[in-house]
């Protein structure tokens, strides 16, 4: 009796589980595609989920399911011919669909009469009203018992939520049950074994069925009532466990039903548990593989080519158009490597590049722990000569990770190890010049455990020279370390020293200081020849010093820079310093990056303020040379103010003080139209400092938000040299971005500049006028697309001095047509074909053929289309020269994604005729993997 009292508790709570999940499945979340079919069919009763509230649509669909579903189908077609003496379902079905439904029904007949007998079966031993009102007098005469006196055994409070538990677990189990046992009692009502031909004989069924389906759904819902009265008593009960104690168990259940419910739910933990293990173990090992992500990357690359000339003359085609066969010079051997040139003769080559990769996304904590890693190697599989054997290297590897939490760094590098010490030692970090290869690594480490936190950085390898270099400023091994502190925030230290083998020696010391909204800055580097004394590196007469001291502040809107600072001359080139960044051999002075220039010694005060609208700027300059001989000293001091912007519109007014040949600072003795106070003078320095001048200028920004004309760049400015005389005024515009005009794209750009020297002796007047366009088209037919671009620059001078005896006209015409077509006849097959024309007539300096660098064809703030160096040094030494003559060329380049086919055809030689032929092919393939 007490187990069955169980059972159907069990049951009954079964039933009510069922009857609140209808609707709702736990596992058919928002969003999914067949949400709304399955809730729709849900509620009309035709799907039914499962116990644990699921639906389960991933599992397969068993036939005794597939009859219940047919079951429900047939009720809603009952329930129509009831309601309406018709059915449009029904009339809605065609005779095929008939046939199918009654094929379904018949291949179930066998399971809906095995099924009739279970559930006879089930049906005697279902719970009655009577099992549920006796149940619910028991619980009446629980509440109604007396509280227990204090001291009752806790074993039977114990038994009690134990007895709970069995219940909750029993109630599982029977959910299961009950569930089959409303599946089989509606498949009972399913038994449609009379449909046998036509839609009369399936209606008389459904009729015959009518009366037995109506009473179980009586039942089901008399069963859904009592159990939901149950439900609440049973909410009541389990509310009041704390107070009923002392309750004789043993009429519900027997401790051996409870011992057994007990058992399976820790069965069923442990085998939770186990799984639970295994999820954890396994995401365990997938953290650890993701933990380490590697990568492998390569190509593989063969050209063959060959170059000829018929004299050997150097060919600058890069002057007509970018093309396969060099980056500079096109012609004979002895062809200057700076400038990247080609090497008349065969260009054929073979080779391959691998480059390893690897990344710790979680790298250890203690001891030595690597984060990432990488390696590139090169081959060269051949070249132009024969060797038996590929030549295999490494380009570059580097490391990166942690020693205890404190980062640390390798790199090598085979041809441009990078590092910078400071600005006079050891700056290498801005150098690419083929011409200064240095093989060597870097290694850092910022030991933050340390005191004072020190970063170390150490150097080493072996720098070397290719032709024409002259004198590098590293060569040879070479060694350095350097060591930064920082004591204190706000305040940082470095103690450098460097070495190249047989060349240089050096110590040094550099810093910051922040104090609010100052910041300090310092710098000292002593150079000697190697094996000398180190006393010697604290003797500026017996070493090579540089060094100096500036600072920065800012008051609101003012803000205000000083320097001083000495440069011995030996640093020139970056010889004592052995910074390739310093080498200006091929520059004449113009690629610099110290801050001040070798052999000077001075100082400079700089200031400027932000007023609305209005920004002003000063400097006051004095130096000399790194001895400060007498005459040496230059002083320099100026202002510039900028009232803008306005619809894109800035005006900017300017003067410039300049004295030469002092014998002290600031002697302020000799005014000089131009002085250099260690660089020579640039008139496209900004305002024309470190000259005696005066100017205005008026300048639109094309790209301001507000612009006037948008995309227009527009400078007019006039500049009166007052020293000398001279005057100068330039007018130039381009365009920040091509134009549209229907297909069309224009980009076009204009310059005049007028110079007047005056009554200067050394000089000339001159005046230039340059234009220039640059045309494309948008893909037309095919794909094909059309280009073009012209300049013209035409110079008159008048002669009035020792340099100009006469007039003279300079003039440059460079024009260019091509053809480009894309996709043509495959994907990513194109095609282009140019052809190109450059001439010059009385140019100055080495100016045709030779030199192809200077290219300022479509740079209108400049007057020359080519000039090398660029640009000249100021407007009064612009003098016309003897260089004449005429470069064309012919270029046809197609690609197919990697694969690239050129050929070209050029000629130089004199104005009006050509004495000079070459010929360039070349074909390379390139696989990247």
């Amino acid at each position: 009796m007490k187990k069955r009292l169980v059972m159907l508790l069990a049951g009954l709570l079964t039933v009510l589980s069922m009857g609140f999940g209808l609707a709702q499945f736990s596992d058919v979340p928002a969003g999914h595609w067949a949400k709304e079919a399955v809730e729709a069919l849900a509620a009309k009763g035709i799907l039914v989920g499962f116990p644990d509230g699921t639906f389960r649509g991933n599992e397969t669909l068993t036939r005794y399911q597939a009859a219940l579903i047919i079951y429900r189908l047939l009720q809603q077609i009952e329930e129509e011919l009831k309601a309406k003496g018709e059915s449009p379902t029904l009339e809605a079905m065609s005779p095929e669909d008939i046939e199918a439904l009654k094929n379904a029904v018949q291949e179930l007949a066998a399971e809906l009469a095995a099924l009739g007998v279970r559930v006879s079966a089930l049906e005697d031993s279902a719970a009655t009203k009577e099992d549920i009102a006796r149940l619910e007098a028991l619980i009446e005469e629980l509440k109604a018992q007396p509280m227990p006196e204090p001291g009752m055994d806790q074993a039977a409070l114990q038994d009690l939520a134990d007895r709970v538990e069995a219940a909750s677990i029993a109630a599982d189990t029977a959910l299961a049950q009950a569930q089959q046992l409303a599946e089989q009692l509606e498949a009972l009502a399913q038994d449609v074994e009379g449909v046998k031909g036509d839609l009369a004989a399936l209606q008389t069924q459904v009729e015959a069925n009518a009366q037995a389906i109506q009473a179980l759904n009586e039942l089901a819902v008399l069963l859904n009532q009592d159990v939901l009265a149950l439900q609440d008593r049973v909410t009541a009960l389990e509310k009041g466990l704390a107070d009923l104690q002392g309750i004789n168990f043993e009429e519900f259940a027997s401790k051996e039903d409870v011992a057994a419910v007990q058992e399976f739910a820790a069965a069923l933990r442990s085998d939770l548990v186990g799984l639970s293990e295994k999820v954890s173990k396994l995401e365990g090992q997938v953290a650890e593989l993701s933990k380490v992500q590697y990568s492998i990357k390569g190509s593989l690359s063969a050209t063959y080519g060959t170059v000829v000339t018929n004299t050997g003359t150097n060919f600058d085609i890069d002057r007509l158009f970018p093309n396969a066969f060099s980056t500079g010079v096109f012609g004979n051997v002895t062809s200057n490597v700076q400038r990247g040139d080609s090497q008349q003769g065969n260009i054929s080559y073979g080779g391959a590049s691998l480059s390893f990769g690897l990344k710790n996304t979680a790298p250890g904590t203690q001891g030595v722990a690597v984060s990432e890693a990488s390696a590139s190697l090169g081959i060269d599989a051949f070249t132009s000569s024969f060797s038996g054997t590929p030549t295999i290297y490494f380009n570059a590897a580097s490391v990166k990770g942690a020693v205890d939490g404190q980062p640390f760094s390798v790199t090598y590098s085979r041809k441009n190890s990078a590092f910078k010490f400071n600005d006079y030692l050891f700056a290498n970090d801005n150098d690419t010049e083929a011409v200064n290869p240095r093989q060597g690594m870097v290694a850092t480490f910022g030991a933050s455990k340390f005191p004072l936190a020190p970063e170390f950085t150490i150097v080493a390898g072996v720098a070397g020279t290719t032709a024409n270099d002259g004198s590098p400023a590293l060569n040879g091994n070479y060694f350095g370390v350097r060591t930064a502190l920082k004591p204190f925030s706000g305040l940082n230290l470095a103690l450098n020293y460097a070495t190249n083998l047989g060349n240089k020696s050096a110590i040094g010391m550099d810093g910051g200081l922040e104090l609010g909204p100052v910041n300090l800055s310092a710098l000292w580097v002593s150079s000697q020849a190697p094996g000398a004394p180190v006393a010697n590196f604290f003797d500026n007469t017996l070493s090579n010093w540089a060094y100096y001291v500036q600072g920065e502040g800012k008051l609101g809107p003012v803000s205000l820079s000083a320097n001083y600072h000495a440069v011995d001359p030996l640093y020139s080139d970056g010889q004592a310093g052995m910074s390739e960044n310093e080498d200006t051999n091929y520059y004449g002075g113009l690629k610099a990056g110290a801050p001040y220039g070798a052999d000077t010694r001075g100082f400079g005060i700089g200031a400027s303020a932000s007023l609305g609208p209005l920004a002003i700027k000063g400097y006051l300059e004095s130096e000399g040379n790194y001895a400060l001989a007498a005459g040496s000293v230059n002083d320099a001091w100026g202002l510039a103010a900028t009232l803008g912007s306005f619809r894109g519109f800035s005006l900017t007014g300017f003067y410039n003080a300049a004295y030469t040949g002092g014998t002290g600072y600031l002697s302020f003795t000799t005014p000089s139209d131009a002085i250099n106070p260690g660089v020579n003078y640039y008139y496209t320095i900004e305002n024309n400092k470190y000259s005696s001048s005066w100017g205005v200028r008026v300048s639109h920004d094309g790209k301001a938000q507000d612009a006037l004309i948008p995309t227009l760049n527009l400078t007019a400015q006039y500049a009166n040299f007052y020293v000398s005389g001279f005057s100068d005024i330039q007018v130039y515009a381009n365009l920040s971005q091509p134009f549209k005009l229907a297909f069309l794209s224009l980009n076009p750009g204009f310059r005049y500049h007028s110079f007047t020297g005056g009554a200067a002796a050394n000089t000339g007047d001159y005046t230039t006028l340059k234009g220039g366009i640059q045309v494309s088209t948008d893909p037309l037919l095919f794909g094909l697309a059309l280009e073009g671009a012209a300049s013209y620059r035409q110079t008159d001078y008048v002669g009035n001095g020792s340099v100009v005896t006469s007039a003279t006209q300079a003039k440059e015409l460079y024009w260019r047509v091509g053809v480009k077509i894309n996709d043509f006849l495959a994907p990513k097959l194109n095609f282009s074909v140019a052809y190109a024309h450059y001439e010059g007539d009385q140019l100055a300096g080495a100016g045709l053929p030779v030199v192809g660098s200077g290219n300022q064809a479509f740079n209108f703030a400049r007057d020359r289309v080519y000039r090398s160096p660029d640009p000249i040094a100021a407007p009064w030494l612009a003098t016309p020269g003897t260089q004449a003559g005429q470069l064309e060329g012919f270029y046809l380049e197609a690609k197919y994604y990697n694969l690239t086919v050129a050929y070209g055809e050029f000629a130089l030689g004199p104005l009006g005729s050509f004495t000079d032929y070459g010929r360039g092919f070349k074909i390379s393939y390139s696989v990247d993997f």
